[in-house]
């Protein structure tokens, strides 16, 4: 079972980064197209609450401690994007949002997380 979390939290790190990168790149143009309806919704705020929790999980299973290492990171990079604060929540949630997106019952919230990104950088393109 370690072996295959291991394995997990890596793939997960690494799709996040990801997004992260994309994201940074994206045009002032594409950053228009993030929408910002979502946010500080109750489904917003329910989702990043069950995702928080998640992560909670995860990291105290996380021996190595990459989860909080990058959770840390996420942080700076984003807050380093130049971003206003709506849209860098945004970016910070959906970040986390792919760092469980695999485990069980974690559709909905994922995808309520993600989806102000979907038009620009497509869930897929990064997970998979």
């Amino acid at each position: 079972m370690a072996g295959t979390q291991t394995i997990s939290i890596e793939r997960n790190i690494d799709a996040a980064n990801r997004f992260l990168e994309r994201v940074a790149a994206l045009t002032p143009a594409e950053r228009e197209r993030i929408s910002t309806e979502s946010f500080g919704s109750p489904a917003h705020t329910s989702a990043l609450f069950s995702t928080a929790d998640e992560i909670t999980t995860v990291r105290n299973r996380d021996r190595e401690g990459r989860v909080s290492s990058f959770l840390v990171d996420v942080e700076r990079r984003v807050d380093g994007l130049g971003l206003s604060a709506e849209v860098g929540g945004l970016v910070k949630a959906a970040t986390r949002a792919i760092l469980v997106h695999d485990l069980p019952g974690r559709e909905r919230a994922t995808r309520q997380l993600y989806s102000p990104f979907d038009s620009v950088v497509p869930l897929q393109s990064v997970v998979d």
